[in-house]
């Protein structure tokens, strides 16, 4: 999944550090669970209990598809009943407009052609589908927000229908949520994230005929193929909230692996397509982004310069006072929000007996930059700093 700073890369020497940090703790936290890429890792390589927890509802949606669960499920049982009910409502809602549907052609190249059909395909979901909604049950935010922008219309569409018939059974529905935000990060016309689609210029016009062509039934399927496979060797939970509530979950002797924001940007604004299609929660769009008012998007202390050392400062106090190991991760030359990964070390000389680093190279995400301004991603010192009470 698209995610900016995901640890995935580092595993091999992350886990490696954390595994022996916690060999004597019951219980895992990981307050900052993003992608849910070390969630998962430990889930199914350790033994201890993973609290997987976040302020971004799809990033604990993607962590509790295998952290709350200990057995691998058949793909089949989910996919099948999952899929007849989708389609019944594909069917029934395109069978208003069977032509409108068809929202691009395979070999669609010009961009004139296609800006027109972009235009066309916005004014479909803003003016046409709205009221077609109006005869069926249930919500439609998909479509309505995003539909004709990041997704096709037939995309928008089938992403919704997917939502609505989600499977009842507890396992198989925390699965099919996290694989519908897999593939709906996927299908985004947008560069690298979500904070903004492709607009239908002469030079990113193909790049959303790129994106919506792609198939929301093969990426589903293939996210749930993968999850169901999963699980974890003991049971653990994922927690909505900021890291005080994930580690207060925790008891002494217990470790937290910590990967806190480094952009002075929230990351709501980057991954509201996923949120919303996790909450299934219609709302009015607002600027070029198509975002949920402000109100609505959570927010982190980290991700605000003029409160970013307060909250480092209470992330470390927490952890010592609870008597926690701690495992952080951070930029070593520092972060937008101001941060840098020595600033982690000076607080914590002052409430941890002993403290270990280890630096890796790794690359990270520039939300989407193209080689004209920014590379895509970009080579990165990064501090694995351990906390030893």
């Amino acid at each position: 999944m698209k995610y900016m700073g995901n640890k995935g890369k580092m595993l091999p020497v992350l886990g490696e550090i954390i595994s022996f940090h916690s060999k004597n703790a019951s219980k895992i936290a990981d307050p900052f669970c993003g992608s849910a890429a070390v969630s998962w890792f430990l889930a199914e390589t350790t033994d201890k209990e993973i609290i997987s927890g976040d302020i971004q509802s799809f990033a604990v949606a993607r962590a509790r598809s295998v952290v709350e669960r200990t057995g691998a499920l058949d793909p089949g049982s989910i996919l099948k009943p999952w899929f007849a009910k989708a389609r019944k409502v594909v069917d029934s809602v395109a069978s208003h407009f069977p032509n409108h549907l068809k929202s691009i052609e395979p070999d669609l190249t010009d961009p004139a052609l296609i800006k027109h059909v972009v235009l066309q395909s916005r004014k479909f979901c803003k003016d046409v589908l709205p009221t077609v909604f109006q005869d069926f049950k249930g919500a439609w935010p998909i479509s309505k927000a995003y539909g004709g922008y990041y997704y096709s219309p037939a995309q928008a569409l089938i992403f919704d229908a997917l939502r609505q018939t989600l499977p009842s059974d507890t396992a198989r529905r925390k699965i099919a949520i996290a694989s519908l935000v897999e593939a709906t990060s996927r299908a985004a016309a947008s560069p690298g994230h979500t904070a903004q689609p492709f607009q239908p210029t002469d030079s990113s016009a193909k790049y959303i005929i790129d994106a919506w062509l792609r198939d929301p039934w093969a990426l589903v399927r293939s996210s749930v193929t993968d999850i169901s496979s999963r699980s974890a060797r003991t049971k653990g939970r994922g927690v909505i909230g900021d890291f005080t509530k994930s580690i207060s979950c925790l008891q002494a002797g217990d470790l937290v692996f910590a990967d806190p924001p480094y952009s002075d940007v929230h990351y709501s604004r980057f991954y509201h397509v996923l949120e919303t299609i996790t909450r299934g929660i219609e709302f009015n769009p607002e600027g070029r982004g198509r975002y949920p008012a402000l109100i609505d998007r959570p927010s982190s202390a980290f991700s605000k310069k003029t409160e970013a050392l307060a909250a480092a400062k209470r992330l470390l106090e927490n952890c010592a006072t609870k008597r926690l190991q701690l495992v952080l991760t951070f930029p070593t030359e520092g972060a937008s929000n101001g941060l840098k990964a020595n600033d982690f070390v000076l607080i914590g000389k002052g409430v941890f007996s002993d403290i270990q680093i280890e630096e890796v190279s790794t690359d990270f995400s520039t939300l989407g930059g193209n080689k004209k301004h920014r590379d895509a991603r970009q080579r990165c010192g990064e501090s694995i700093i351990s906390f030893l009470s």
